[in-house]
């Protein structure tokens, strides 16, 4: 075959090719070319949020009223990668699987508060209920300050339909660490604490604090959790991960909220063993 014949031959095979890169491909247009088909989507988060999670029947021997937890200005900052897929293992069924990568997400965890609900019987109500319960609430101390949670290198699955294995499963190349508030910047007498976790008692005989510089857990392998929705609740099991647990809680410290209790030292815990355990999440 002469040169001209070889640059004609070349030019039809790219002619597909042309067209496609002249418009908006399709997702099978797309896999034609790559061999990949599915969805990507890419968050960068600086998201803030209130919330509030409400109890609309309270519980035996306590308050009439119902009541709402409340959390005020959490915050979510980092990339989230999400890959969405779907299969099937024959007609009829099928599988829509999201994988989920978090390389590094810091969360703020926002104060929390309990303050008054609502009956449960209207949203607008309820999403009302939220602003305003805060602005009441938060004329006082939150019952657990803000703190900042840091996470690296968590990956999540998610599967829905007949052909799922599970609803959803963790998995780490790593082990995480996970810090609760930063060490070192406990405050002072003179000047409140900054990134810590403080637990405050705030029923009638109380008035003081737990704190603590830092909480740090740390050697948590997740990989290997699953779970299950069943008609019992939410069903984690924990199979072979979270054998090793290290927890050390820092500078704690009980009484006054402001750094000027004196602290009981260090608490360190090794080997805890959550392996083989399953947690069921539901209501009452």
């Amino acid at each position: 075959m002469g040169f001209k014949k070889l640059a004609l031959a070349a030019a039809v095979a790219a002619a597909p090719m042309s067209a496609l890169a002249l418009e908006p491909m399709q997702d099978d247009a797309l896999s034609s070319v790559t061999g990949q088909d599915g969805i990507s989507i890419g968050l960068s988060l600086n998201a803030t949020l209130d919330l509030g999670i409400e109890d609309t029947d309270g519980f035996a021997g306590g308050p009439a009223n119902p009541g709402m937890i409340l959390i005020d200005d959490m915050g979510l900052s980092g990339d989230i990668s999400i890959l969405i897929d779907s299969a099937s293992s024959a007609s009829g069924s099928g599988v829509l699987q999201a994988n989920i990568s978090i390389p590094t997400l810091t969360l703020d965890t926002g104060d929390i508060y309990v303050g008054e609900g609502t009956d449960g019987t209207d949203v607008a109500a309820g999403i009302a209920k939220v602003g305003s319960e805060l602005t009441a609430v938060s004329a006082g101390d939150p019952l657990i300050d803000s703190v900042g949670i840091t996470l690296n290198d968590v990956n999540l699955a998610v599967q829905l339909g007949s052909d799922a294995a599970n609803f959803f499963a963790l998995s780490s190349s790593t082990t995480l660490t996970i810090d609760i508030g930063t060490l070192g910047d406990y405050g002072t007498a003179t000047t409140d604490a900054n990134d810590n976790f403080v637990l405050r008692d705030q029923s009638a005989g109380g008035g003081g604090a737990m704190v603590a510089d830092q909480i740090s857990i740390r050697n948590v392998d997740v990989n290997g959790i699953t779970g299950t929705i069943t008609n019992a609740g939410l069903a984690i099991a924990t199979n072979a991960a979270l054998s090793d647990v290290q927890v050390a809680a820092m500078g704690v410290a009980f009484g006054a909220d402001d750094g000027s209790a004196a602290s009981i030292g260090n608490v360190y815990i090794t080997g805890l063993d959550l392996s083989g355990q399953t947690i069921t999440i539901s209501g009452h």
